[in-house]
């Protein structure tokens, strides 16, 4: 009787080994959701971060039209736009080495972009206004924005704009 009392203390080897592999099952699993979330909540910040620099920039490059009396450059298409305002201001815009850049008359440039993203492909079309004047003086802003994660994910989204002029 008393071999049948000290059989039935503890576990054996067979179900503490497979104990064991249960708990690592469960902990692996655990690990690889939480290293998913906090992948997914950096992507996420790298796509707002992109979202909210394009829609900054075109509402730059679009205040800038709105107080334009006159488009120098491009006189079709190009990479600067040139404008003289109202008040009689000259104001650029043009892409400098990744980042877009704003200068009034002949102060000093402002970078308008963030650090974090790289402008690729500015391009400003100029259209002038038809003969019937049916179609107004339009200016129309594309540009793509780059990002990399702290993954190294490279994340980019084109943005663009139109704007007409005032006559």
């Amino acid at each position: 009787m008393k071999k049948l009392m000290m059989q039935d203390r503890g576990f054996t080897l067979i179900e503490t080994l497979v104990y064991l592999a249960l708990y690592s099952i469960i902990i692996l699993g655990a690990l690889a959701a939480s290293y998913s979330i906090f992948e997914s909540s950096a992507r996420n910040e790298t796509i707002t971060l992109v979202e909210e620099e394009g829609n900054y920039l075109i509402a730059k490059i679009d205040l800038a039209l709105a107080h334009a009396a006159s488009i120098e450059l491009p006189s079709a298409n190009g990479n600067t736009l040139l404008l003289k305002s109202f008040d009689g201001s000259e104001v650029r815009i043009s892409n400098n080495s990744s980042r877009l850049t704003q200068q009034i008359d002949t102060k000093t440039v402002d970078t308008l972009s963030n650090s974090n993203v790289s402008v690729v492909g500015l391009m400003f079309e100029h259209t002038s206004s038809s003969a019937d004047g049916f179609e107004p003086e339009s200016v129309s802003t594309s540009f793509t924005l780059m990002s990399t994660t702290s993954e190294g994910h490279v994340l980019s989204r084109e943005f663009s704009s139109m704007r007409f002029l005032h006559s």
